[in-house]
């Protein structure tokens, strides 16, 4: 896809399936970076490059979509966990490694998301790719 021809999620979706890669939480788990319990993504604080790889893999699995690492990186969780002020760091993080992923991704992909509400104005300011 050329950078110069940016198309919409819902013209990507008349012309047919879009996949996007799920699963983040257990992956990161399952590959030591996250003990079950809190369900925080500090990975993006704490090992950035375990998420950028991760979402490479996605990727190279067939994924067309980024979708930032955001999961339970909200106001509450974080403040149940004691971690309220590192709310913006973790996200923009997570914003930031899911672009850097898209930016480099060969096959060009379409979109970076954050499944965050909270975060839907930052995300599509600073990271929607296409």
């Amino acid at each position: 896809m050329s950078k110069d021809k940016k198309r919409g999620l819902i013209e990507r979706l008349n012309q047919g399936p879009v996949i996007c890669a799920e699963g983040f939480l257990f992956e990161i788990e399952r590959r030591g970076y996250m003990s079950s319990g809190e369900f925080v993504p500090m990975v993006s604080l704490e090992h950035p490059e375990a998420l950028e790889n991760l979402h490479k893999d996605f990727q190279h699995a067939g994924s067309d979509i980024v979708q930032a690492f955001t999961y339970n990186g909200h106001r509450e969780k974080m403040r149940v966990i004691g971690k309220e002020q590192l709310l913006e760091p973790l996200n923009r993080s997570a914003l930031k490694i899911a672009k850097k992923v898209a930016l480099d991704t060969p096959k060009g992909v379409e979109r970076i998301e954050s499944n965050e509400t909270i975060w839907t104005s930052l995300c599509n300011y600073n990271c929607t790719y296409g």
